[in-house]
């Protein structure tokens, strides 16, 4: 294995991560806040990180990187940078404890949410402004950021499909580096929508630049501790539901709409077609639910609190404005069945995805037309393409490990004395990288009493979630290591 080619790529996504530390500090700088001196000393560990990673593989190329480097060097990046991330919080005292600065920057890379800081009102704004701004780093990929910045041939493809969601990867432009900037391109244009449309309703510059940092990447950290309840506006609500919905699509049908102008993906694709009927169904009925145990006064604000809590944690994100865990059990359930499905594939939300759910149950579908046809040849279709048998045996094998994850996760934390509803809700919420959702993880709580060996376990599962489980647990097996 050329690990040299490894170090030189670490250093370039660490690298990338330690010059973003320039907006908060750039923000400190002009608000005179007390976050300077732990983002300026985070920043310095970054640099001297970087630089000695470089030094390590400075003889090396990443042309001579193969698939076991790619997944290596994806592994290490999420890895070196969740660390720098939580070093601000170490260093301004928010989090003294090292496991829990860990946690809180695995879960801000990751587009998580869960968070252990207890009082946010006393964190410094530009600490809080970086919080934010990790989750959305993260949103798109700190590798795709990476591959968008540097010349990468060679294992270029490896690198973009060992980060990006979902079972097919298709460039769109001829080279990946141009793929990969036009989705931070698309993702960029999105956030400058969402912060100026916030700018409109009243919002001042940080509610707008957080909220639409964590909005995009459907990452739900909020500077607030009653989330997106703090701003009581229902025009809040409808923009950040709304690039919530965008952001859950697959990023790659902006491309058909803005560089072929093909209306097209909008009415024809399959993926799209499920993820939009997802969330009316399941918005639908959180809505009827709400209205007939009386949790809401009137069925407008049924609607309301339904559709946005569907699209909230179909999309990943977490966000909420009201304490849901007092919802009726029926609601609760139904949301764990949002947090495995996700959204759409190459987007910024977590879970299985839409598009593995759809071959799924496709080729089931399939299997019955087999059985009642034996000597029919029924392929497997979505759309009008058919599907390759090596697409469909990765959507069932991800389900498979998907399911073996989440049930090593819900006995582990049970056994270091999670309660039943508890482990289940917290196993599910880290995997599917949604953040808050019941017991521990209710979201009028946070994370930060829970013992050390609970937070090393979802730590785990939100790496697992966030790097498609295979391309984590790859570098654990004796034959990834072998020549």
């Amino acid at each position: 294995m050329n690990v040299g080619a490894v170090f030189r790529f670490l250093a370039a996504t660490t690298g990338a991560i330690t010059m973003a530390f320039a907006v908060p500090i750039a923000w400190s700088l002009a608000a005179g806040d007390p976050g300077l001196l732990p983002l300026l000393r985070s920043s310095a560990v970054g640099v001297l990180t970087s630089g000695a990673l470089f030094l390590c593989g400075r003889r090396a190329s990443f042309l001579d990187m193969d698939v076991r480097e790619a997944i290596l060097a994806v592994t290490g990046s999420w890895l070196i940078v969740s660390v720098i991330s939580g070093l601000p919080y170490m260093f301004s005292g928010a989090l003294p404890n090292a496991l829990d600065a860990i946690f809180e920057g695995v879960s801000g890379f990751t587009t998580t949410g869960a968070t252990v800081i207890g009082r946010l009102s006393e964190i410094p704004r530009s600490i809080l402004l970086w919080r934010s701004f990790s989750q959305w780093l993260g949103g798109v990929g700190i590798v795709v950021l990476a591959l968008a910045l540097f010349p990468v041939s060679g294992a270029g493809m490896e690198l973009y499909k060992a980060e990006v969601s979902g079972p097919i990867h298709e460039r769109l432009t001829p080279r990946i580096q141009q793929t990969a900037a036009f989705l931070w391109k698309t993702y960029l244009i999105l956030t400058c929508a969402e912060i100026a449309l916030l700018l409109a309703g009243g919002l001042d510059l940080f509610d707008s630049a957080a909220l639409s940092f964590s909005t995009l990447a459907t990452g739900g950290f909020s500077p607030y501790a009653n989330s997106l309840g703090h701003f009581r506006s229902d025009y809040v609500r409808l923009v950040s539901g709304v690039f919530l919905f965008l952001s859950g699509a697959n990023l790659t049908f902006y491309h058909s709409l803005i560089v072929r102008g093909n209306l097209s993906p909008l009415r024809e694709n399959p993926e799209l077609r499920c993820y939009a009927f997802l969330l009316f169904a399941s918005g639908l009925l959180i809505s009827l639910l709400l209205y007939a145990g009386g949790d809401f006064p009137s069925m407008r604000a049924s609607l309301s609190a339904g559709f946005f809590h569907a699209v909230s944690m179909l999309s990943s994100c977490g966000f909420f404005t009201s304490d849901y865990s007092a919802w009726p059990a029926s609601v609760r359930y139904l949301t764990l069945a949002l947090m495995f499905c996700g959204g759409c594939a190459i987007s910024t939300a977590g879970g299985l995805t839409c598009v593995r759910v759809l071959v799924i149950f496709k080729h089931i579908r399939t299997e019955f037309v087999r059985l009642l046809h034996p000597r029919a040849i029924v392929p497997t279709r979505m759309g009008n393409e058919t599907l390759d048998a090596s697409v469909v045996s990765a959507c069932f094998a991800y389900l498979a490990a998907y399911v073996a994850i989440f049930g090593a996760g819900f006995v582990l934390l049970s056994l270091f004395g999670q309660d039943m509803a508890a482990a289940l809700f917290g196993a599910a919420a880290a995997l599917g990288n949604v953040g808050p959702g019941f017991g521990m993880a209710a979201p009028a709580e946070n994370y930060a009493m829970l013992p050390g060996t609970v937070k090393a376990v979802l730590i785990f599962l939100m790496l697992c979630g966030r790097l498609e489980i295979f391309t984590l647990l790859a570098v654990f097996t004796p034959s990834f290591w072998r020549r």
